[in-house]
């Protein structure tokens, strides 16, 4: 099994590892040795990061994986209260158990192969849609032609003679749509 190391990941390891390296040294020997040699091997060496010690974390502009990591950091390693660190712990179960409760309401089978889907606007093809003229473009620049004022030309109806045989005209997808309606019985 290969593990995927994206960019966001390494960004996020340079700034836990700035963190680390910034903190109280007390703090920084409970960190196992061989955690804080993957986070320098593996961080982003280009990554600037701007930290004020006197701000908190959360409001640092920080990648979400980075505080992520801090959290299990200060649940593992920091928090020295037994009760603090049930509370915490607790507080990430809830938070888990949400997001699965989202996951599976999102993926699941009911909902992935529902028929019913969620009012899209549509658009309104009864009416022709209005062209503007980019006149500032057309005018200025000699390779562009403006073909938006010329207009088909209709024939003339009233000089051709009247078939009362000859059936509506009907487009192609009402043609289709009157196909599948006849098959399944249904009429318009």
């Amino acid at each position: 099994m290969s593990v995927v190391i994206t960019l966001e990941d390494i960004r996020a390891y340079a700034e836990v590892d700035y963190i680390i390296n910034h903190m109280n040294i007390k703090y920084k020997e409970k960190v196992p040795e061989k955690m804080l040699t993957f986070f320098s091997t593996y961080k982003d060496p280009n990554h600037e990061i701007n930290i004020d010690p006197y701000v908190p974390l959360q409001n640092q502009g920080l990648s979400r994986y980075c505080l992520e990591i801090i959290a299990l950091l200060h649940l593992k390693y920091w928090c020295e209260n037994e009760e603090r660190k049930q509370e915490l712990y607790d507080i990430m179960l809830r938070n888990q158990e949400k997001l699965d409760a989202q996951m599976k309401e999102k993926f699941s089978v009911d909902n992935l192969f529902s028929t019913e889907k969620e009012e899209e606007p549509k658009e309104d093809f009864s009416r022709p849609r209005v062209i503007q003229k980019f006149e500032q473009y057309t005018e200025q620049n000699e390779d562009i032609k403006d073909y938006t004022d010329l207009q088909e030309e209709q024939p003339a109806k009233e000089n051709l003679p009247v078939d009362n045989n000859v059936a509506e005209t009907v487009g192609f997808f009402q043609t289709i749509k009157n196909f599948f309606a006849s098959i399944f019985g249904k009429k318009n």
